[in-house]
Formats: structure tokens, sequence, C-alpha cells
């Protein structure tokens, strides 16, 4: 049974789907000046890098963006100074520029509709592929593509003309708004506010209830059936969802036969670990192994899609399981994987256990969104131990007392302090201690007198 809840009431939108009251899905909504992916702008490029077959374009207002030359259609100059209209695809980050191209894409219900190609896609949920296929190639036109949405698959040869001619219609309704420009900028906003996400989430989940705390919104949105309103300061807290959200942060997941999995972020990639942790299983060890990790992957998946894992995704299975194991392991990751809205592809499964995924990224990952490195650990997840402390501040001391002073005030915590008089040295210091009731180990020198 699934439900779609819809918190519209507030500043900070958000959407979480629920099946059986486990959430699955979800998206945060905040109202940002950032680039957002769909968001199209009139850009200059301002810098072609042949190495590596790339420009670095002018978005306006000190913005900047990263295209690749095989994503600009032969309709535009690939010269410095051209100008263009280009689409964000990919959401910047700290280390790296928004990832744009030139072959423009307009989302409809029925399909999705880029101009600056040529190419007919259609959704793997459809079974009849060769008349959907048949009746577009004589729609279409030169530069010309489209995505073929699974809810196309009993629409009219009328309804997807319209559809195709409605996206049409956006796209030179852009061209005509880019010729008037003269200076860089925004040309269009993304669709990605709560309105057209919580209406994807809908179209993609076909839930049997939709809920939202906001009169207006439930007015506003178009599903078919009845939209339940629930007053609430916090719906997502009534609903128990917040809880689930918050274990997001955390690195461990815990699952319901005592297996667990430890999800970890670095530099380059995504790292999840499968561990069996208290599983008590009363078969022989193959068998055992390779029924923990075949419980861990419909969990493993449903993390990556809560996380917005994207980029590379290393997952180290438990080893040992015998051919058959891995066969059927390899096949049942396959089989999800294929269920996934956004694209996920199996790049190895290793004897070993270590499988290699591959997740498009759009936007940024939760941890991203909701979450700032620390500023005690510098995102590292690690701080000084109390003995790392104790010689530190015995150094500093040290160096302290050869200006023979008359009183030192230190500020530290109780294990800091008991590190440091376990050490035995500087015992005639004229130190004035203060303990600090905190979690973290630490020392301050607040005062020296002479």
């Amino acid at each position: 049974m699934k439900k779609v809840v819809i918190s519209a009431a507030h500043i900070e939108k958000r959407i979480a789907v629920l099946e059986n009251d486990l959430l699955i899905d979800m998206e945060i909504i905040r109202p940002s000046e950032k680039i957002q992916v769909g968001d199209i702008f009139y850009g200059f490029i301002q810098k072609i890098d042949r190495k590596i077959n790339a420009a670095f374009v002018d978005l306006g207002n000190q913005r900047k963006g990263f295209i690749h030359l095989k994503d600009i259609p032969d309709i535009y100059e690939k010269t410095q100074g051209a100008k263009l209209p280009v689409q964000v695809v990919r959401e910047g980050s700290a280390t790296k520029l928004p990832l744009l191209t030139a072959v423009l894409e307009f989302s409809g219900d029925l399909l999705v509709y880029l101009h600056g190609k040529e190419y007919i896609s259609i959704s793997k949920r459809i079974m009849d592929k060769d008349s959907l296929k048949t009746t577009m190639e004589a729609l279409l036109l030169e530069d010309e593509a489209v995505i073929i949405r699974s809810d196309a698959e009993n629409a009219t040869e009328e309804q997807l003309e319209n559809a195709l001619n409605e996206a049409r219609e956006r796209y030179q309704q852009l061209v005509r708004k880019s010729k008037k420009r003269k200076k860089a900028g925004l040309l269009m906003d993304s669709d990605s506010g709560v309105f057209f996400s919580a209406k994807q989430f809908i179209q993609r989940y076909q839930p049997i209830e939709v809920m939202t705390d906001d009169f207006d919104f439930a007015k506003s949105i178009d599903v078919d059936g009845e939209v339940i309103i629930k007053k609430s300061a916090d719906i997502f807290a009534d609903l128990k969802i917040q809880p689930q959200m918050e274990r997001l942060a955390r690195p461990v997941v815990h699952l319901t036969n005592g297996s667990s999995l430890f999800i970890e972020k670095t530099e380059a990639m995504w790292v999840i670990d499968v561990n069996s942790g208290g599983y008590k299983g009363s078969t022989e060890k193959e068998k055992t192994v390779a029924l923990i990790n075949q419980k861990a992957v419909s969990e493993i998946l449903r993390q990556i899609r809560l996380r917005n894992m994207s980029g590379m995704i290393l997952v180290d299975f438990i080893g040992g399981m015998s051919e058959e194991g891995y066969t059927e392991l390899y096949e049942t990751i396959e089989r999800q994987t294929r269920e996934e809205y956004t694209t996920t592809q199996i790049a190895a499964l290793s004897q070993s256990g270590l499988l290699q995924l591959t997740r498009r990224k759009k936007q940024r990952s939760f941890l991203e969104v909701t979450t700032i490195p620390c500023p005690v650990c510098y995102g590292t997840g690690h701080v000084a131990s109390k003995d790392t402390l104790a010689y530190q501040l015995e150094r500093e001391l040290t160096g302290i007392m050869q200006g023979e002073p008359d009183s030192i005030q230190i500020i530290t915590t109780e294990d800091v302090l008991d590190a440091f008089l376990d050490l035995n040295i500087l015992n005639e210091a004229p130190i004035d201690w203060e303990v600090a009731d905190e979690r973290v180990p630490f020392y301050q020198i607040l005062r020296v007198e002479n």
C-alpha cells in the first residue's frame, strides 16, 4: 500500500513516499538562488579546452558552468564568445561546476522532448514499443528526439501529437526569448518546484492515498481522486516520517534479520559494507551468507534512493558464497536495479563479493542538502583523543613555564585532565583548572599571568 505525503505548509517543502509506512522515496525542496537541475540559461562560451573537448560557459551574475562539446548541437557555433541556450543537467558542488547541455529538454506527462538530437527512446515498462515508435517516427522533425513515458502506453495518436506540439511550443518560446537577450542570464526556471515534483511522485508510484498539510496546495494539485488534508504543525512528525529521515544521516543501517549496512561517503565514491552483525542462521555457511546478501539488496537500493547517492557506488557483500549463490545475487541485483527510476547500472560483481554500481547524478545528495562538514573534525569523523591532547598540552606548557608565570588558567574536559595528571609532570606549575562538561575532548589555555 503506497502513500504520498506532501508537507507544503512551510517554507521548506517535503515529499515522501511510504509503502506500508516505510519510507521508500523522498525529496526536499528549499528556496534557493543556486543553479538547479532543469534551469535554462542564455550562456556565453568563455573558454574552450580542446584537450578535454569541453568548454566553460558564462551564465551571468558571476556564475559559470561546464559543457562537453559533444552536447552542443551543430546549429550553434563552438567557438569562444559564441552565445547559446544551455540547460543544467547536474548541480554543481564545492569542487565541480554545474554540468550543462545545449540539447534542451522539456518534460510532459506523456513524453520528454529534446531539441538538438535525433532518436526515440521508449520506457522499458511499455510492452508494445513498435507501434509507439512508428507513430512517433511519423511525427518527429529534423533535430528532434523524444523519450516516451510509461503513461503514453494507452495514449492515442492525437494525444501524443498534442503533447509533442505543446513541447515544441515551449521550445520555440524559449528561442524567441533568447533572441531578445544581450547578456548572459536565466531564461527559464526549472520545473523542480513542489507541484512538479509531487506530480512526478504520484505518476511514478500510483499511490492509493495522497495526503498534504496545506489546503491551497490540495486545491491546486491535479490528481485522480481525493487529496486528504491533515492540518498539522509537522505532518512528517505526526506520521513518523521524520525519524526515518533523521536516520539517513547515520552511517549504520540495521536490517530486520540482525545484519546491517555501513554507508560512507568518500571524495571519489560511496561505499556500502554488508555485515552479518547479530544474524543467527541455522543453515550451512554458504547458504547463510547468501541469505544475508539477498536480504540486503532491496535495503541497499532503498538507501541509495533515499540518500540520493550518485556516481560510483561500491558495495562490499559478504564473501564465501557458492557459485550458485553469486549467480542468484547478481540476478536479484540486476532485476531490482531495472525497477529504479534513476538510471542505475551494474558495472561488475567480483567473486569476492565486491559490486560496482554507477548511478546518474542530477541533484545533491541528502547529506549535501541537509548537513555541513563537522567544524570540530572537519568532516573526517575523527577528533583528537584525550591522550593526544594531554601530550600536546605538555609540550605547550613546557614552553610557557620557561617564562616563569605566576598563574595559568586552563579549561579542559575531565578525560583530558585525567590523562594529563597521569603523566605526572609539571606538578609544580601554577595551574588553575576548570572542567568543562563537553563530549568532545579539548583543552584551552585561557590566561597566563606573569
